[in-house]
């Protein structure tokens, strides 16, 4: 019985003792604040390194002083305020509407004494079109100089959802502005067929099909003319570009897809944008993620969208980024969806994200370093937010300091099996627990034995 209960004593001493064990971790970089000649709120701000070596929510960060105690700090995103540009309708009253030839010409004076649109939106019901677009500009309506002479409006819906109704004109204090619709007018071939046939008795011996054509006006709803803001809007997280690789590009012929697959460094990335030689296309695609469920890994949507490029004539416009939540993954995969059309030419693939940092109150004449990456240190808990707001809150803004080239702490690594490690084994703890209950119960049955042993009264 004695050694049984001691034997159970000694593991349960040892779930506590694990605790005890030192932090180690296998990276640090110098801080460098340069002058220290007073204390000073210090922020660093984290590179791919730090992100390659680290865990999710970074419990594994430290920040050490030249005799290796903690500093206190608090770890953030970091936010900023972002300028950003709205349109404003202007109004407008038509002056005059005229067709010369196969142009239309409309003339607008802008009102409640407004001057320089940066722009027009040309509204009409109609689909599948195209024409260009010139716009003149005057002061006094009768002077005219011309803005932009190879505007382009269209709409291709019959072939992918792609349309245009805006012409962009450059920085100007007119006015009156001239609006020229070239070519207002279009043939398209009508849904019906013109159909003749020949008899001869009841045998047919010609059949004659004609296409109808109908002429088609431009018709407009209206005509808008805006003036762009700027606003701005605060607390935006802020971005930064990460370095990453395309791995590999593969053609999936069966399914008729582009498969890219990009290695990152675990950087907290919210943005990836293609970049390809390839032009006039729009294309569905998604973007994937590694999860491994049961011994075997899954590609997991994180992302879907389009990615488009239009290049016709002095038209131009790409929207080639996918953004997506947050993700610290070591392996993306971009799939592009080609359906009939032939591949793009990926040139390569560049990343964005958010930026986080760390905030230390640091003492005059003392060197600090960033310690960081381990299996198991805990989430520190410091009192630096409620320190660091107050002072924040008076104006005080933190210095930015740079981090020097990651150093490797070998000597620091920690052996290959822990007793920390043991305990967080599932087989291993599950084993402990049914000798545990073994011995425990041979105890009982030990004791229930000596107990009948004992002279009854």
């Amino acid at each position: 019985m004695t050694r049984t209960a001691a034997l159970c004593l000694l593991l349960v001493w040892a779930l506590p003792s694990a605790a005890a064990e030192p932090e180690t971790f296998r990276f640090h970089k110098e801080i460098e604040r340069g002058e220290t000649g007073e204390e000073s709120m210090v922020a660093v701000t984290f590179d791919d390194d730090v992100f390659a070596a680290t865990r999710d929510g970074l419990p594994d960060l430290r920040v050490l002083d030249g005799q290796g105690r903690q500093t206190p700090l608090l770890i953030e995103k970091v936010v900023e305020n972002i300028d950003y540009t709205v349109r404003k309708p202007l109004r407008s009253r038509v002056v005059s509407m005229r067709k010369q030839g196969d142009d239309l010409k409309i003339i607008l004076d802008l009102e409640d004494g407004e001057q320089g649109a940066d722009g027009l939106s040309i509204f009409t019901p109609l689909k599948d079109y195209e024409r260009r677009v010139r716009i003149f500009g005057s002061k006094d309506g009768f002077g005219w100089m011309a803005l932009e002479e190879n505007g382009l409006v269209f709409d291709y819906s019959r072939f992918m959802d792609i349309d245009n109704r805006d012409v962009r004109l450059p920085k100007n204090e007119y006015q009156f502005y001239a609006v020229e619709i070239v070519g207002v007018d279009d043939v398209e071939e009508s849904l019906f067929r013109e159909m003749t046939r020949k008899y001869q008795g009841n045998k047919e011996v010609e059949r004659v099909e004609k296409t109808v054509l109908e002429r088609r006006p431009f018709r407009m709803d209206r005509i808008k003319m805006w003036k762009n803001r700027s606003k701005t809007l605060e607390r935006r997280d802020r971005k930064a570009d990460y370095t990453i690789a395309v791995a590999q590009v593969k053609e999936d012929l069966i399914e008729n897809t582009t498969n890219i697959f990009v290695d990152a460094r675990r950087q907290p990335i919210t943005k990836l944008t293609l970049k390809t030689s390839s032009r006039n296309f729009h294309r569905p695609v998604q973007v994937q993620v590694p999860v491994t469920r049961g011994g075997r890994t899954e590609w997991r949507d994180i992302s879907q969208g389009k990615v488009s490029m239009i290049e016709f004539g002095a038209y131009r416009e790409k929207s080639l980024a996918i953004s997506f939540p947050e993700q610290r993954a070591e392996e993306y995969r971009i799939v592009i969806r080609n359906e009939d059309n032939p591949p793009l030419k990926i040139i390569d693939v560049t990343a964005r994200g958010n930026v986080y940092r760390a905030i230390f109150l640091a003492a005059a004449a003392e060197t600090y370093r960033l310690v960081y990456g381990s299996d198991d240190a805990e989430r520190p808990n410091y009192d630096a937010a409620a320190v660091l707001a107050p002072l924040r809150a008076e104006g005080h803004r933190p210095s930015e300091a740079a981090l020097g080239p990651e150093v490797a702490d070998t000597a620091a690594e920690p052996p290959s099996i822990t007793f920390r490690a043991i305990l967080n084994n599932p087989l291993l703890l599950g084993a402990a627990v049914v000798v545990l209950v073994l011995l425990l119960g041979w105890a009982l049955f030990v004791a229930t034995r000596r107990i009948d042993r004992l002279p009854k009264d």
